[in-house]
């Protein structure tokens, strides 16, 4: 893929800046050496600043040459570990784990070669205006100020430093994703169990090892890190979380389809890819936060200004990556769509795919109002739902032909895309059978009501 395809088709700030500033600084660093040699030429007159004035403008010209140098390699190689990522996962995690190993170094090497050349930038203006054969009120003051900035940067190349080896030197962790939901066993829920079991068997999947009811989030599966909102953290493994106010409106065949496309990610190796980048990019994160501190309350936001040039560098290395983090997400995506119709055929895939994007945000908005109103006029969330969709209906799919299926950790295509890939077209009967409000026996077939 050329480079026009790349999200870097337009010259975002960090490139301003990050390349900006450097060449500014190299200019300002070479008219100060014009002016020490030419103040060699009346050295006669009574002028000798350009005798040690000249070597460090020369210096801070290099400083500056150098920043620039550095920055366009690694904005080279960033290019170029860009297109890479587009050739396969495996590059795409490759790419990312290169970068948390140079990102740091770069961002911090950039911010101390910048910090160096405006420390000699300003020590030639205060040297020039010390070598005189007296000091007038105004140059002691640009002295006294020149120095309180130069201490200033000193300060926060250290605390840059120190933040950041600290960063790099902390082994990543993986948070676990937060769900409000319960892990039920095979002996507790032997329906449920069963009904999963006979998925995967009918589609050579592998059975997740714990399943998570719910109802705050969709469906999904994952291999990362789960706690539950009353505190268990559940084993590692993999982990299949089914939605109750979701499954209440759908049928069995549309359930077993979802189950299906979720259980079709253990088999493309998508959930355990999710867990070797999910810490590598969480990783680069904190490398960036380290640098600018900016989430720290204590900070006075001028480290933030100090070393944007390196950090906004570092947060475009990452946009730059967004284009084969959603390409990769969306074959992912696709696959598992395919994969879905070996239980129950496309029209059911489809048709689960339009249910789901119609209930969504009606769910979350009976979660909101459980979560904000009062005690005594909250209601649970399933009977809310069943109540709304009653009451007002299910709004026409058509609406949500856009969107995206919201996922803890990944994104989705939109549901046009993914309709159009099941070979189905939007029919009006089609539309009547996913707003239908009628409840399907699905929940009390698997033993779920309780639940």
């Amino acid at each position: 893929m050329d480079d026009s395809s790349l999200p870097t088709r337009s010259i975002p700030t960090a490139l301003w800046v990050g390349l900006g500033l450097p060449i500014t600084l190299a200019l300002l660093a070479a008219w100060q050496w014009y002016r020490a040699s030419h103040w060699l030429l009346v050295v006669a007159h009574g002028h000798d600043a350009g005798l040690y004035l000249g070597p460090l403008a020369q210096l801070s010209l290099a400083l500056a040459l150098l920043a620039t140098v550095s920055f366009c390699i690694a904005w080279a190689l960033m290019r170029n570990a860009a297109r890479r990522a587009l050739q396969s996962r495996d590059a795409l995690v490759s790419a990312f784990g290169a970068g948390r190993r140079w990102l740091p170094v770069f961002m911090v090497m950039q911010t101390l070669l910048i910090f160096a050349t405006l420390i000699g930038l300003l020590a030639f203006e205060a040297g020039r205006a010390i070598d005189r054969s007296y000091i007038s009120d105004g140059a002691m003051k640009l002295v006294v100020l020149a120095g309180l900035i130069a201490l200033c940067l000193l300060w926060y190349a250290a605390r840059i430093i120190w933040d950041t080896l600290r960063t790099a030197l902390r082994r990543p962790v993986s948070e676990p994703i937060l769900v409000m939901g319960q892990a039920l066993s095979a002996a507790q829920a032997p329906a449920l169990w069963e009904f999963v079991g006979d998925v995967a068997q009918r589609t050579g999947a592998r059975l997740p090892d714990t399943v998570v009811v719910g109802l705050n989030e969709g469906f999904f599966v994952t291999e990362h890190p789960v706690a539950l909102v009353n505190g268990e953290r559940l084993q590692q493994g993999r982990v299949l979380y089914l939605p109750l106010p979701y499954m209440n409106f759908m049928q069995r065949s549309e359930v077993a389809a979802v189950v299906a496309h979720e259980l079709g990610h253990f088999s493309g190796e998508d959930t355990a890819y999710g867990q070797r980048f999910a810490p590598i990019y969480q990783s680069l994160v904190s490398s960036i936060l380290a640098v600018t501190n900016e989430h720290d309350a204590d900070d006075d936001g001028w480290r933030a200004w100090a070393s944007a040039p390196a950090t906004l560098f570092g947060k475009w290395f990452l946009h730059s990556f967004d284009e084969a983090v959603h390409h990769w997400s969306r074959k992912r995506e696709l696959a598992a769509d395919a994969f879905s119709t070996q239980v129950a055929g496309n029209l059911p895939a489809a048709t689960a795919l339009l249910r789901s994007a119609v209930l969504q945000g009606l769910i979350e908005e009976v979660l909101a109002h459980n979560r904000n109103a009062p005690a005594q006029q909250r209601e649970g969330v399933l009977p809310m739902v069943r109540r709304l969709v009653n009451e007002r209906g299910l709004p026409d799919p058509r609406e949500h032909l856009e969107d995206q299926q919201a996922h803890p950790l990944d994104t989705h295509p939109p549901l046009r895309s993914r309709l159009q890939a099941l070979g189905i077209s939007i029919t009006p009967e089609l539309i009547v059978r996913a707003r239908d409000t009628r409840a399907s026996r699905l929940l009390a077939e698997l033993g779920l009501e309780a639940a």
